[in-house]
């Protein structure tokens, strides 16, 4: 939390000294990510306690890192440190290629790799940014020293977003390829089917030169349309992995 503070007092010093056209507008955000989800009834009550005091310690957080330029900006996790003694094992297996978000602001085209079961695919095609409902009451966020607003939405895959964003840093940036507000997202929420992500900013580091941002590449490129139906092949199979669990305990 310190690293916290320190950063964004750095911010405003560099934001209060300078005009608004020489605001931040290239560097880099880390953000933690925080999962909490409905392990249902197919778990053993034992199994299913222990799970839920493991995510309630954050042992299963990651920390993510947001790059961004005045046209471009991508998201990815970091890789896990394994020294802190976070999950291991399976989790951070999960966790060796992740779905990386590249968004491009000047021509609104995203190029995102996004991993499906057992294959990753790029997937190319309009930027389409959450419609939000900005809070006509500007209601801050208490732990970002920052001036803050709230702001919902319903994102185009169904799920419910609050964010809170900054217009000190006025570029419409956010964690996991969300934009499209007046500034930067300090803090997402994502709600969907008894899962929740939470990304809490924790740093930010300008650049004083503009950075390179450069989109992945291979050779499963595919429209959104293709990746929903990948999706819906997806949900199909673990829904029935997930009846095949509770019928085998009875």
């Amino acid at each position: 939390m310190r690293n916290l503070f320190s950063y964004f007092l750095m911010a405003l010093f560099i934001l209060a000294i300078q005009p608004l056209s020489a605001q931040i507008t290239s560097g880099t955000i880390n953000y933690n990510e925080s999962f909490t989800f409905d392990l249902g009834d197919w778990m053993p009550a034992d199994r299913k306690k222990e799970m839920e005091k493991r995510m309630a310690e954050g042992e299963f957080d990651r920390t993510g890192q947001l790059t961004f330029t005045s046209e471009a900006f991508t998201y990815g996790q970091l890789p896990p440190d394994e020294s802190k003694g976070r999950a291991g094992g399976w989790w951070n297996r999960q966790q060796e290629n992740p779905d990386l978000y590249y968004i491009n602001m000047k021509d609104s085209m995203v190029t995102d790799r996004r991993n499906v079961m057992d294959r990753a695919f790029v997937m190319h095609d309009k930027w389409i940014a959450p419609e939000w409902n900005i809070a006509n009451m500007k209601v801050g966020m208490k732990e970002i020293p920052l001036p803050t607003q709230l702001a919902t939405a319903v994102s185009i895959e169904g799920d419910t977003l609050t964010a809170y964003f900054t217009p000190s840093i006025p570029l419409g940036i956010g964690p996991k390829g969300y934009g499209g507000l007046p500034g930067a997202i300090v803090y997402l929420k994502v709600q969907r089917d008894g899962r929740t992500v939470e990304y809490t900013m924790t740093t930010m580091q300008p650049s004083g030169t503009p950075l390179e941002i450069t989109p992945p590449e291979s050779k499963d490129v595919i429209d959104r349309k293709e990746f929903d139906k990948q999706m819906k092949r997806a949900t199909e199979m673990m829904e029935r992995r997930r009846r095949g669990w509770e019928r085998s305990r009875g």
